[in-house]
């Protein structure tokens, strides 16, 4: 007997007068279309009749992507954080025989929301989250039969396995540092501050409360601007744009004496505003980072940071992965995550040449 195949969606087309778009979508059960129920009856019965079968069509899914395929979820790779942390997945993947497939979202909860809908029917084998997922609804339904591993800050409150870093002590480091040199005003220059950027949001809080305990009579001056997914996607270079407007509009009022920026790209952008104005880093202003990629260490100037683990936390992440898998694979069922597993990395400054003693400046008090 042969092998059952599948028809096409241009025989149901012609049997139904339907278009193959409308036919896909009802085939594929769209939630985000409607047709009437007299569509849906005529194209499933049309179907059916050519011997449809959904398990096949979504094993003729997979087939298009292959076995052994891991999707990794990240907002861009422009920035050497994630594309760092992509390579370190993929090191992992492929000692293990696993390919990985990156998906860039640039922020955006629709992509993101799309592109699980894509993974899930393609009976992808795994998927990792490079940041926080923003869509709940997408997630839910992608990890009830995928596993998944969100890198990400710690406190999660979602039900899947993390790997973390305890964001906000990482600030409370680079405040004590500062505080340490004698700066009592600074400025955090930071992409858009809201709720679905935790890791942003923990950063600033532990700069502030530090302040507020061990420096009652310096202060944290907040600049932020909200960048858009299209912006993301658009400018390669939006995080050092940010921080060379934002430190720019700083540099002016003269107040300050350090910047910290919500990650070592905007701090690029902060130290050549500084030396776009004329001034010098450490000399006359100090400026921290996060995250500490691969360029924060090199000559002439290298950047104070904290060290994020980059490599070490893809390799996990992976490892965390591919355990959940072969535990999905030797029951033969669903994914049902039940026992949660959180690896968190204790946060480490490095301290490099630029930061130093606060600078007394003309006008600038101390």
């Amino acid at each position: 007997m042969g092998k059952k195949l599948n028809p096409t969606l241009k025989q149901i087309a012609e049997l139904t007068g339907f278009s193959q778009a409308s036919i896909s979508m009802i085939l594929n059960r769209r939630k985000d279309v409607s047709f009437s129920d007299e569509t849906i009856r005529v194209v499933m019965s049309a179907a059916e009749s050519l011997g449809y079968d959904r398990k096949i069509a979504q094993a003729g899914a997979r087939r298009l992507f292959g076995e052994g395929l891991v999707a990794v979820l990240c907002p861009n790779i422009s920035n050497p954080y994630y594309s760092t942390l992509v390579q370190a997945i993929e090191q992992s993947a492929w000692e293990k025989g696993f390919q990985v497939v990156t998906f860039n979202t640039y922020r955006s909860p629709e992509v993101e929301a799309r592109n699980l809908e894509l993974l899930r029917k393609a009976g992808i084998d795994g998927i990792i989250f490079t940041m926080r997922p923003l869509e709940s609804g997408a997630l839910a339904r992608a990890i009830e039969s995928i596993p998944t591993v969100v890198i990400g800050d710690k406190g999660s409150t979602f039900n899947i396995d993390t790997v973390e870093m305890d964001n906000y002590s990482a600030s409370v480091l680079v405040a004590r540092h500062l505080i340490g040199l004698g700066h009592k005003r600074v400025a955090y220059i930071s992409t858009t501050l809201d709720p679905n950027n935790t890791i942003r949001l923990q950063r600033l809080r532990g700069l502030e409360d530090t302040f507020r305990a061990e420096c009652p009579d310096g202060s944290i001056t907040v600049r932020s601007r909200d960048v858009t997914p299209a912006e993301e996607l658009g400018d390669l270079f939006i995080e050092h744009r940010v921080g060379f407007e934002l430190a720019g509009e700083s540099l002016p009022e003269g107040a300050e004496t350090a910047f910290v920026a919500v990650n070592d790209m905007v701090a690029y952008g902060v130290i050549d505003a500084v030396i776009a104005a004329g001034f010098s880093v450490p000399g006359d202003y100090s400026v921290c980072g996060f995250d500490n990629v691969y360029p924060s260490r090199l000559s002439p100037l290298s950047l104070t940071t904290v060290d994020n683990y980059i490599v070490d936390k893809g390799h996990n992440a992976f490892v965390m992965l591919a355990s959940r898998m072969a535990g999905v694979k030797e029951n033969s069922k669903e994914h049902t995550p039940d026992i949660i597993t959180r690896v968190e990395y204790p946060p480490r400054l490095i301290v490099r040449g630029s930061t130093a003693v606060a600078c007394e400046r003309k006008g600038t008090q101390r």
